[in-house]
């Protein structure tokens, strides 16, 4: 197995950015070079700008990037090399004046200004325009082939925080150029074969092909599930694929080709397509950015700030990159928070060496295979100004600075370990669907959040369990993925295509343990509703029939999540849903619907009064669970009335055979390479924490960082993790 590209002897990338236009002073950036090797940096990061290396057209100058890399290959250091094509040059847009994205009301974005900041030029040119993607393919090829000639070259990268923001382009978003709709409408020929059969699945009269169009106003139709399937999906990965040609094509060496996403959209399947454009994949962490979400309970001391940098900016985010990228590729973490966070005069905390420790060690823990930071100096310039830097403006030391080289010290000495294990794979899939992603996002309201906060808490939920999961997006299910797992749960599954919902049902049927919320495929993938209000095939996997839905209020006055009330009494009071059966005695908080069942050959497992609001139902060799709520919701929310669900969950997934993987108080997840193994151990305990934990056919243990391990006797290691922290044990036969 190789997961990581080959750097010589079984590298970690460990590396930083330090170069970028505008930049004030290049010399400066050389000095620091050798600087950064001194502190253990074994790679550097540059962002490469079409608009400053092709200002004249056909006219090439690196020389500024030739400088840094000939200079970091003097000093032994790799280089990671990430374009920038979105900040295209003046020249093109005036040679190409229709080249720009256009809205839905037939504006152009209209930027031209060529700074990297903010927002690296996003969106940029439209790339279906044919002019504009093939002058970008020529730069990209002379790039390839004059910098390409450096041999320290480690990676390329296509697109840095994937996306088309900033934009005002509300939900329908871009691009409505003449290209992009020509390019759409070869797209829906290619899916449904014959204008008859678009028009039986929109329920639309279109009478020639020329007159096909996507919606042009915020409405809940049918054509916007193909639409931004289109955009974000198909679109924004054949851009991300003729940048990857490129390279490829034109790099001497054929060195490794990748992208990386922003914080992942929780709930969207669209970076599975990314992804799988190049060699492997990478995410931003910035953990200071955002703590929580405003529906969560209060955050209220610095250790629980912490334990939501662990949880959700870190091991969340990582994990769904990890679903994205595949198994068996490297996973970078490709921009990686060194300093404050700092957007104008919003100047945010300086992180501490205790949060590198933390952040680095999850980050290991979901399967990096490499962390670049960014950056080495703070930046300089407005929005981003005074932030992000693991060194201060003047100066060649800080104590941030010294964390990192420590813990990056420790993480080379097991180089090639960290460079080719990863996670095994979890017992548990989350259930990613990009047509039910879009399905919410064109609802009326911004209820696409609702779907998004319900899975991340359901993530949440699971991981203060200690339940390992996999994000796994339906073109996996459809392939036959789930056939790995044990359970898959599938998440306010209000929209379901009856084709995917099969898929579903055959992996129950071959012995698998589904869980579903409340009303599974109450509307079709493209807004119609079933008048059983479940899907097809629905009531004879779950063993019952839908009876009834009410809306539940939220627990005593408050109203996070749920909308007004039209009318008094329209909502039913807060409720715990009553475990029965092998459940008596358990209970589960309703959240926005409660809905009712009639079981058929189902057993009842919930009730509210004399309802049945939950079933399990015996299918072939697997089981079906059909719970009548969402309980992610209140996973982070109304925390003091709702310990019970925790409880109810984790025997909920004991009847598949699946158990936490904890060691005490101790959470605890894996990286596998042939016979060794690391192991994390996560206290999301504000207090330190001392597990003796059974090590039997491990005799060699490394304490990583080598402050963790108290004691080691034949069978049994003794650990100890400070408050609100990670420690990592590495051990062989």
């Amino acid at each position: 197995m190789t997961l990581q590209p080959t750097f010589g002897g079984g590298v970690f990338p460990f590396g930083t950015h330090v170069y970028r236009e505008p930049c004030l002073d290049l010399d400066a950036v050389l000095r620091d070079l050798p600087l950064v090797k001194r502190y253990g940096f074994n790679m550097i990061k540059i962002q490469e700008h079409w608009s400053a290396d092709e200002s004249r057209e056909g006219v090439y100058d690196f020389s500024r990037v030739e400088q840094v890399v000939r200079r970091a290959d003097e000093l032994d250091l790799g280089v990671y090399l990430g374009l920038t094509m979105e900040q295209a040059p003046a020249w093109l847009w005036r040679k190409y004046p229709d080249c720009h994205f256009v809205y839905s009301d037939d504006r152009r974005h209209n930027q031209p200004a060529q700074y990297t900041i903010p927002m690296d030029g996003k969106p940029g040119p439209c790339w279906d325009h044919p002019g504009a993607r093939a002058a970008a393919t020529r730069f990209i090829a002379e790039l390839a082939r004059t910098i390409g000639q450096y041999k320290n070259i480690w990676a390329w990268n296509t697109f840095q925080e994937i996306g088309f923001w900033p934009n005002t382009a509300g939900k329908l978003g871009f691009c409505y150029c003449p290209h992009t709709l020509a390019r759409f409408r070869e797209w829906l020929r290619q899916k449904y074969g014959t204008l008859a059969k678009l028009n039986a699945i929109w329920q639309i009269n279109y009478a020639d092909w020329d007159e096909v169009e996507p919606p042009r106003r915020e409405e809940p139709l049918a054509p916007f599930i193909d639409w931004r399937y289109f955009m974000d999906d198909v679109y924004m990965a054949r851009q991300l694929a003729f940048k990857t040609q490129a390279l490829r094509e034109n790099d001497p060496y054929k060195r490794p080709v990748f992208s990386h996403a922003d914080t992942p959209r929780v709930g969207s399947g669209a970076e599975w397509a990314w992804a799988r454009t190049g060699d492997f994949f990478g995410t931003s962490n910035y953990p200071k950015w955002n703590n929580g979400h405003p529906w969560d309970d209060p955050i209220e001391s610095e250790d629980e700030a912490l334990r939501y940098e662990i949880w959700e900016e870190m091991m969340l985010c990582t994990d769904m990159a990890r679903g994205a990228n595949g198994r068996d590729r490297a996973l970078w973490g490709a921009e990686f928070q060194g300093g404050p966070i700092s957007t104008s005069l919003h100047y945010g905390r300086t992180p501490t060496p205790n949060d590198l420790r933390v952040w680095m060690l999850a980050g290991l823990a979901c399967g990096m295979t490499g962390i670049s930071f960014w950056n080495h100096r703070v930046e300089r310039f407005w929005k981003e100004a005074n932030g992000f830097g693991l060194l201060d403006p003047i100066g060649e030391g800080s104590e941030r600075m010294t964390a990192a080289s420590r813990i990056g010290a420790a993480i080379q000495r097991q180089g090639e370990f960290f460079a080719r294990s990863q996670p095994p794979r979890a017992p548990i899939a989350l259930l990613v669907n990009e047509d039910l992603y879009h399905f919410f996002q064109a609802c009326n309201g911004d209820v696409i959040h609702h779907y998004r906060y319900n899975m991340r808490g359901w993530y949440a939920r699971l991981w203060r369990l200690g339940f390992p999961v996999d994000f796994l997006d339906a073109r996996e299910v459809a392939a036959g993925e789930l056939r790995h797992y044990q359970s898959a749960i599938l998440t306010m599954p209000l929209s379901l295509d009856a084709g995917y919902f099969r898929h579903l049902a055959a992996f129950v049927d071959a012995g698998g343990a589904l869980i579903a919320e409340a009303c599974p495929g109450r509307w079709d993938q493209y807004g119609w509703s079933a008048l059983t209000q479940l899907v097809e095939g629905g009531e004879a996997l779950f063993g019952a029939k839908h009876q009834d839905l009410v809306m539940v209020k939220e627990p005593g006055a408050a109203q996070r999540w749920m909308p007004a009330e039209r009318r008094f009494g329209e909502f039913d009071p807060p409720a715990m849903l009553e475990g029965c059966g092998q459940f008596a005695g358990m209970r589960l908080r309703a959240n926005f619907y409660r809905q009712s069942l009639r079981p058929t050959s189902a057993e009842p497992i919930l009730k509210h009064g004399t309802d049945v609001v939950g079933v399990r139902n015996r299918v072939g060799a697997g089981q079906s669970v059909l719970l009548g709520t969402f309980i992610g919701f209140s996973a982070l929310a109304y925390r003091d009335t709702d310990g019970d669900s925790d409880r109810f969950l984790g025997a909920l997934l004991a009847t598949a055979g699946i158990q936490p993987d904890r060691c005490g108080r101790l959470l605890r997840r894996r990286r596998v390479l042939d016979d060794r193994q690391a192991w994390f151990f996560i206290n999301p305990r504000g207090e330190p924490v001392t597990e003796t934990v059974n090590s039997e056919g491990y005799t060699d243990v490394i304490d990583l960082l080598g402050d963790s391990l108290v004691r080691q006797s034949q069978d049994a290691l003794t650990v100890r993790v400070p408050g609100t922290n990670l420690a990592c044990l590495l051990l062989s036969p």
